[in-house]
């Protein structure tokens, strides 16, 4: 997938995460998020993560080649190593992970597939190739996943939002989005959402009959 592609479903991905679990939200944890959704391409020096990190990216290329270790099930386990061993950091290494992972998922729909089982290479890649890398089949996918993640923003309740000064008390908590459309509505037009009265229409003012004129003979 393209590096544009993993930022999108990474970042929608802790949008969904942090709103569905109530998880802490703010612009370091999401840039946590699309910097894990780049992380496992460092060992390609030519992507976009590589070419800001060129010195280490060259040494990992060179060691382990691209879709290496990077992109293996040793690589997963360690992220979550990683977390277990530094949970007082989890605010950023969760996010990371979640972008680490959807980088993963995005590539193992692609031909070229992942080395889960590196550094055994009797099967070398697993894929499940129903993307084309670049092509219309990735955009779609990337649209529909990253709006449907989005979505979810509007039934969960986000912490430390203070939503009681919002116009509609907790309107984000409902059920189904529609549903907050509706208290919309209703409070426009009232609070029991009878709609407000227009103003009365004044009565039209008699006519005066109209004259007749004598016949003449």
């Amino acid at each position: 997938m393209m590096a544009s592609s993993h930022m999108i479903v990474g970042g929608a991905a802790w949008f969904y995460t942090s709103a569905r679990f109530g998880l802490p939200f703010d612009v370091v944890a999401f840039g946590a998020a699309v910097i894990g959704s780049l992380a496992p391409d460092i060992d390609h020096p030519k992507s976009t993560l590589g070419q800001l990190m060129r010195p280490l990216s060259n040494v990992i290329s060179a060691v382990f080649g691209h879709r290496g270790v990077t992109h293996s099930t040793l690589a997963i386990a360690g992220c979550f190593w990683v977390l277990h061993e530094y949970a007082d950091y989890s605010h950023l290494i969760l996010p990371f992970l979640i972008g680490y992972l959807t980088h993963l998922a995005g590539d193992l729909l692609t031909p070229a597939g992942l080395p889960l089982l590196w550094p055994i290479k009797r099967r070398r890649n697993f894929a499940l190739p129903i993307l084309k890398t670049g092509g219309f089949s990735e955009q779609l996918a990337v649209t529909l996943l990253a709006g449907w993640m989005i979505s979810g923003l509007f039934s969960a309740s986000w912490p430390g939002l203070p939503l009681d000064r919002l116009p509609f008390e907790n309107w984000m908590a409902m059920d189904r989005p529609w549903r907050s459309a509706v208290v919309a509505a209703q409070g426009f037009l009232g609070e029991e959402g009878r709609e407000r009265s227009a103003p009365p229409i004044p009565a039209r003012k008699p006519t005066e009959p109209a004259k007749t004129r004598p016949l003449k003979g």
